[in-house]
């Protein structure tokens, strides 16, 4: 399966009292293809929200925010702040007992690094919150075009069904049904049933989770393997 990742422009946004973090970020920034841009105080980072609000709202923009909690609240509140919940967010502290208290609930976050952190650290945490926002991003940008017809067709495609059983169910012709299942493997890029299962629970995944919850998982949870397998079993050939 080819997925093509959608390209987006990059942003992170480091919010931190100490000048020398944002300078560290801001020397990975070329290899990360990203902008940086720095606010010292929960002030600041209120009117940088609102002067961003149009893109963080459209989300034109793969956005990771990196910050210190003396700063900004673990789990930010108020319509403004809790636009960054829709959005990965790495917490940077010198506190060791916060680390330890982080390791045990992942309150909200992508992951967390102690200070100091070395720039390779910080620059492949960076990586991969961006590679994942942008895959689960493209994922529901492709279900999101589906038809839903070709919506309920997947659904059904994926509880094992054959084209007939289909076609009876949402009392279509058996044709318009491979119609249906051709134009949804196209527009998702899925080569097997298989592929569209794993793409369809990603999905799903990404969907059913409210903004307050929507990075207490990385965006990119792929599915559980052990459920993909037992699912997989049930799968039929098309008829």
């Amino acid at each position: 399966m080819a997925l093509q990742i959608l390209e987006t422009d990059r942003l992170i946004l480091v919010a931190d009292r100490e000048v020398s973090s944002f300078k560290g970020i801001n020397r990975v920034r070329e290899c990360l293809q990203a902008n940086v841009e720095y606010v010292a105080s929960r002030d600041e980072l209120a009117g940088w929200i609102v002067d961003n609000k149009a893109n963080l709202t459209s989300k034109n923009i793969a956005f990771v925010m990196v910050f210190d909690p003396d700063v900004v609240e673990i789990s930010p509140s108020g319509s403004e702040l809790g636009l960054l919940l829709e959005y990965p967010r790495i917490c940077i502290t010198r506190s060791s007992d916060l680390s330890t208290t982080l390791r045990s609930i992942k309150t909200g976050l992508f992951d967390f690094i102690e200070k100091p952190f070395s720039l390779e650290q910080i620059r492949k945490c960076l990586e991969l919150a961006f590679f994942e926002y942008e895959f689960a991003t493209t994922i529901n940008n492709q279900f999101r075009n589906l038809t839903k017809r070709e919506i309920e067709t997947c659904e059904l495609v994926l509880l094992g069904h054959t084209n007939k059983e289909i076609s009876e169910k949402l009392d279509i012709s058996v044709k318009t049904v491979k119609v249906h299942r051709a134009n949804l493997m196209r527009k998702t890029n899925a080569k097997t049933v298989t592929d569209l299962l794993r793409l369809h629970d990603t999905f799903k995944s990404n969907t059913r989770q409210g903004p307050t919850d929507l990075v207490t998982i990385p965006p990119l949870k792929i599915l559980n393997t052990q459920q993909s397998n037992k699912r997989e079993k049930r799968q039929k050939s098309p008829a």
